[in-house]
């Protein structure tokens, strides 16, 4: 792979000096600071509360301002679960046309204010760049930028839910650029399965035809984004620690040559999460409304969050922080247990 142009990418130091070293970094996207969850003040989730799951994985209750950027404070978190862990976050995006890899802090909190970012799949960092414009990273788009990372290529991603093929595919193909990274990119990638608006057998059949190996961490059935397990959907691997996970993706890179990515599909925690069957009615009738408004593509994502956030019984932003903060912290353990023992590929 060529060596990057430094003007056009570039890598924080923090996460630099840490890849020279043979230490931790885990990749997380910014498309859900973006796009994905709101940039106004909200009380706290629910999933915040003192001694739940999240509070443990972050290493205690967060303080919370219910006047902050609901979205800022929660990249906050992820970075903080990942610290939790032991390893070094490298937040992803890109700034005034050049694709950063790793943010300061006024870095990511501009990102978070900016209501004109775009949304920055892998195939507009040329176009974007060229326009000297600000993005937030899908996973596709955040796949590439951690193989572009220097001095060495970053081997852990984490984000809350892969994209893949839409419901109403055969009428209309919509598949995700995340699969064919997926396929491409060899990246390990912890997600809590894929976006519930998808058609997911179609998109778990999709991986694997693409040959991305799929591990559930410690289930048997296939998580569902906040929508916890699913009822008739199988992984086709469990592993049930993170050194596990580790020395599957070490074999699946080194002793057997392969070069797609790794999915492992982490189930949004059970107290946190919906129940699938009222979120599949509350999905569908979010499509159908944005079917009907012309919203289509990039833009559907965010109009369905949106309008399950005015539903507070249903809690679709504390279900999504939880999922975002346990992937991020398993993706943390991986890359502890990877860098303790891996020949990394090139």
């Amino acid at each position: 792979m060529s060596t990057p142009d430094p003007g056009f990418v570039r890598t924080h130091s923090e996460v630099a000096d840490a890849l020279a070293e043979g230490r931790p970094v885990v990749g997380l996207e910014t498309a859900v600071l973006t796009h994905g969850l709101p940039r106004n003040g909200q009380p706290a989730p629910r999933c915040l509360r003192k001694g739940g799951r999240v509070a443990e994985l972050i290493g205690g209750t967060p303080a919370w301002d219910a006047n902050a950027p609901l979205n800022l404070q929660s990249i906050r978190l992820l970075d903080q679960a990942v610290r939790h862990a032991g390893a070094v976050p490298a937040v992803i995006a890109m700034i005034d046309g050049t694709l950063r890899i790793g943010l300061d802090a006024e870095e990511l909190e501009a990102l978070a204010l900016d209501e004109t970012a775009a949304k920055a799949s892998n195939r507009d960092f040329g176009p974007l760049s060229a326009r000297g414009a600000s993005a937030g990273t899908t996973v596709a788009a955040s796949m590439r930028a951690c193989r572009l990372a220097q001095p060495s290529p970053i081997h852990v991603f984490a984000t809350g839910g892969i994209g893949g093929v839409h419901r109403g595919w055969s009428t209309r193909p919509d598949i995700s650029a995340d699969l064919r990274a997926l396929a491409t990119e060899p990246v390990v990638v912890v997600a809590s399965g894929a976006k519930v608006i998808l058609d997911l057998p179609a998109t778990f059949e999709a991986l694997d035809t693409l040959g991305v190996p799929v591990i559930g961490f410690g289930t048997d059935a296939l998580p569902i984004f906040t929508a916890g397990l699913s009822d008739d959907l199988v992984v086709p691997h469990r592993l049930d620690d993170s050194a596990s996970i580790a020395e599957a993706c070490r074999r699946h890179w080194t002793e057997f040559g392969q070069t797609s990515g790794v999915l492992v599909v982490n189930p949004c925690p059970a107290e946190d999460a919906i129940d699938p069957h009222r979120m599949d009615v509350m999905v569908d009738a979010g499509l159908a409304e944005a079917a009907a408004q012309g919203i289509d593509g990039s833009g559907v994502t965010p109009f369905l969050l949106a309008s399950m956030i005015s539903n507070l019984d249903l809690n679709p932003i504390s279900a999504n922080l939880s999922l975002l903060i346990s992937n991020a912290s398993l993706a943390a353990r991986i890359a502890v247990e990877w860098h303790a023992g891996t020949n990394a590929p090139s």
